[in-house]
């Protein structure tokens, strides 16, 4: 019995020490075999590497001075338990971040504003997610409630009453701080599935603020300071709408942005430089961005940070703008429209019972904007560009209030608008090179051609109708106007004698001179927001082709409004009551009867009223609606005494200043038309260029340079020449005979003269021209008005070039460069006038 259980113990023993055995080779192959491997995979499961942008890069101006860069600065974010979710925690974060926010704003720091739903003056709560479409709000709303967890029906003042309540925020804090504390909380919420990522909730604070809440950190679970950047415009306006601004991703470039690698969070430029050259600039697009790897516990929070990469900056863009030709030109432009404000209020008080009447009670548009350039006439590069008025780029650091922006966008004067690239205008005198030229390179005059101003251009009037044909301003008197060339034409900016080669030229050639010029296509200037402009012609006035929104003028828009009313007038006489859609449709087809090139509409126009309104056709001959409707459509039909005042750049011609200016300097570098450029290169975050942009030549008149040289000496005689436009203007100036120059008066409203268009071109120096430049004020009045901003920068530039003045490379709190020391001027140059 003995033996038995002797041997059971030794069985179990054994088998006990086999058991064991296993364990430790089975450990030991884990360890030795596998250990790297399951050590891995445990530090992967307690790590989480977070993507950090790169700084964006600088803005420079030609010479390297900087117009835009990224400036370190501190962010407050918040890092809330994920596990933590109870009403209690709820309110013990609320109660956190309620004094968090309190420390940042004693100290004038701001909280972020970005909670989804407002409350406006009377009270009433609704969404508002922006300035983005219809479509995409009601697409961002729906996606919203779903990650706030709020019901999809529940009315905007419900949510914002239930957050309230769920985030336990007091009843007795303000709309304005709740609003605060809600949009933190959202901003949680909405990357609550990236729990171990921090939420900023102010940017940009001072170094108070941090010390202060480092001293408090034991008590403000979860708050933590971070360093950021910021973008800085160290000159405010200057500049503004070339440089731009940055601000966060729309609703439709989420996704794109998202591909290549940006956050929801982060911002991109949106005008001006800052957007045309993001891909450059950025510091977020992957590639460029850098990382930090922290490890987290088992509930997704952060512990330490463990490991980085540093983050690459983006490149940077350094203009073909000279920041003290700039600055020279901004205050020049100001000052001149200032002036011309005054002068007309003078005029219009004067005379106001006179204009108030031809207003017809609108109020009257007097110049409070304007543009001017400065253009390389030998590269196209853009020397210097201003609209005015400017905004300061500063407000959108960090993003724009509401308040702010609201006020830019409601300003009559739209500061926001490039009016240097994106607004077209009448320009008057200023075409009648293009028409010369025209004329002279298809053989419809020549050089020795010489045209007598006979009045009124009544070719095209019909006799007996007691109406005339378009005059020279010169009028009446014409016999001022007497065996003129395309010289003295010029000099004297007669129109009459542009009326007649525009006429024999046809619009059709006229036209493509204007193409061939650069006047009816974009410049190319790397800025987001240009248009081109048009002169004439059947399909400038109206494209069947195209919708209302999309034509070249605004005019069959207007035509068509004009119909609609009409139309609503013919219902109304009748008792009628037609469907929104039936007048709008009709109104569309009637439209269209333009498209035939023919006044002589009225058995289409009637036609239609009946098969569309019921109208029976005798009626409408009967109650004149054919014939009504039909003079409503001739205004969208070319007719010959169209082109003839085209010639002069009156009617629907419209021209942008940097059009203008590259026309110009085509005129006067030999015949080359160039691409205009604001970039000069691109530089890497060492300093190394990336990509130096080169002059680019979009045409190539290969006019013949006589012709050219007669342009440019009816030019020069407009400033110096006897009797010449401009000639009282510049007199005694010391640089007048080494300029050219052109003034333009665009009609834009007939019988009220102050509201006129004022340009002035001019290039210089006259022998070997360097550079042109133009003036844009809108209902400055004349061209003369637009003479005094160009006379400044020409004589800048001249002193500069001639050592007449050295100037002082402006510092970032100057508005104009000073003077620091004086030579004498050139030889066979006049002393300074002082003017």
């Amino acid at each position: 019995m003995q033996n038995k259980f002797k041997w059971r113990f030794i069985a179990a023993v054994s088998l006990v020490l086999v058991l064991c055995l296993t364990l430790v080779v089975q450990a030991g192959r884990l360890t030795l075999t596998q250990g790297d491997e399951l050590l891995t995979a445990s530090a992967n499961k307690m790590l989480r590497t977070v993507s950090v942008d790169g700084a964006r890069g600088d803005i420079l101006d030609v010479n390297g001075i900087p117009l835009a860069y990224d400036q370190t600065s501190y962010d407050v974010q918040m890092l809330r338990d994920p596990t933590k979710n109870t009403f209690t925690d709820r309110a013990y974060y609320t109660d956190v971040l309620t004094r968090a926010t309190g420390i940042i704003e004693q100290n004038g720091g701001k909280v972020i504003d970005t909670f989804a739903i407002v409350r406006d003056d009377a009270g009433n709560f609704s969404f508002d997610f922006g300035n983005i479409s219809a479509e995409a709000a009601v697409n961002r709303e729906a996606n919203w409630r779903t990650n706030m967890f709020v019901s999809g029906s529940a009315a905007p003042s419900v949510i914002y009453q239930d957050l309230r309540d769920r985030y336990r925020i007091p009843e007795s804090m303000s709309y304005t701080d709740a609003r605060g504390m809600l949009s933190i909380w959202q901003e949680i919420q909405l990357s609550s599935y990236r729990a171990y990522e921090p939420v900023t909730i102010a940017k940009n604070v001072d170094s108070v603020t941090v010390a202060i809440l480092e001293e408090y950190s034991n008590v403000l679970e979860g708050i933590q300071v971070s360093s950021s950047t910021e973008r800085i415009y160290p000159k405010g306006d200057v500049a503004a709408h070339i440089i731009g601004y940055t601000g966060r991703m729309d609703e439709e470039s989420i996704d794109a942005m998202l591909d290549k690698g940006y956050t929801q969070d982060d911002t991109l430029g949106v005008a001006g430089i800052e957007s045309s050259m993001e891909e450059y600039m950025t510091g977020d697009i992957t590639g460029r961005q850098g990382s930090t790897t922290y490890e987290v516990n088992s509930l997704g929070k952060a512990i330490k940070e463990v490991g980085s990469e540093p983050a690459t900056k983006g490149d940077s863009v350094m203009l073909t703008v000279d920041l003290s030709l700039q600055m020279v030109v901004e205050k020049a432009l100001k000052d001149n429209i200032d002036a011309v404000y005054q002068d007309q209020l003078s005029k219009y008080y004067e005379d106001k019972e006179k204009i108030d009447e031809q207003l017809n009670g609108r109020a009257i548009n007097l110049a409070k904007s304007g543009a001017m350039v400065v253009f390389d006439v030998k590269t196209g590069n853009i020397l210097a560009m201003a609209s005015y008025p400017s905004y300061d780029l500063n407000l959108f650091s960090g993003g724009i209030t509401d308040a702010d922006y609201k006020a830019l966008l409601d300003d009559p004067a739209t500061p926001l608008f490039n009016k240097a690239i994106a607004s077209k205008g009448i320009p008057g005198s200023i075409f009648k090179m293009v028409t010369g030229l025209a004329g002279l390179e298809e053989g419809k005059i020549t050089l020795d051609t010489e045209i007598s101003d006979g009045g009124p251009f009544n070719k095209y009037i019909q006799e007996g109708s007691g109406e005339e044909g378009p005059a020279c301003w010169i009028d009446p008197y014409f016999e001022e106007h007497q065996n003129l060339n395309i010289v003295t034409a010029l000099q004297k900016s007669c129109n009459y004698f542009f009326f007649t080669v525009a006429d024999s030229l046809g619009i059709d050639l006229l036209d493509a001179w204007g193409e061939k010029l650069g006047l009816t296509k974009k410049t190319g200037v790397e800025l987001p927001g240009e248009v081109a402009g048009q002169i004439g012609g059947a399909k400038a006035l109206f494209d069947i082709d195209l919708s209302l929104g999309d034509q070249k003028t605004a005019l069959p828009t207007i035509v068509y409004n004009s119909i609609v009313k009409y139309l609503n007038n013919i219902a109304e006489e009748r008792d009628v009551t037609y469907s929104e859609e039936t007048i709008a449709g009709t109104a569309n087809l009637l439209v269209q009867l333009a498209d035939k090139r023919t006044t002589l509409n009225g058995p289409d126009v009637r036609r239609i009223l009946f098969e569309q309104m019921d109208v029976p056709t005798e009626v409408s001959s009967r109650k004149g609606y054919d014939n009504d409707i039909s003079n409503y459509i001739s205004e969208l039909v070319w007719k010959l005494n169209d082109t003839v005042i085209a010639g002069i750049g009156s009617g629907i011609t419209a021209v942008t200043p940097i059009g203008v200016a590259r026309y110009v300097a085509a005129l006067v570098n030999g015949g080359t038309v160039y691409e205009a450029h604001v970039v000069d290169r691109i530089l890497d975050p060492k300093g190394n260029v990336v990509e130096q942009r080169q002059p680019t030549v979009a045409n190539q008149l290969n006019a013949d340079q006589d012709y050219l040289d007669a342009i440019k000496q009816g030019m020069k005689d407009v400033v110096s020449g006897e009797d010449g436009t401009a000639t009282s203007d510049f007199e005694d100036w010391q640089y007048k005979d080494a300029i050219g120059g052109k003034t333009g008066t665009g009609v834009v409203s007939a019988g009220v003269e102050l509201e006129d268009n004022a340009w002035f071109v001019a290039f210089a120096p006259f022998d070997d021209p360097e550079i042109v430049v133009v003036t844009y004020i809108p209902n400055g009045a004349a061209g003369s008005n637009a003479i005094p901003s160009v006379k400044t920068v020409i004589q800048y530039y001249l002193d500069k070039k001639y050592g007449v003045s050295n100037y002082d490379v402006p510092d970032p709190n100057s508005v104009l460069p000073v003077p620091t020391e004086t030579a004498a001027p050139p030889e066979g140059t006049a002393e300074p006038s002082g003017n």
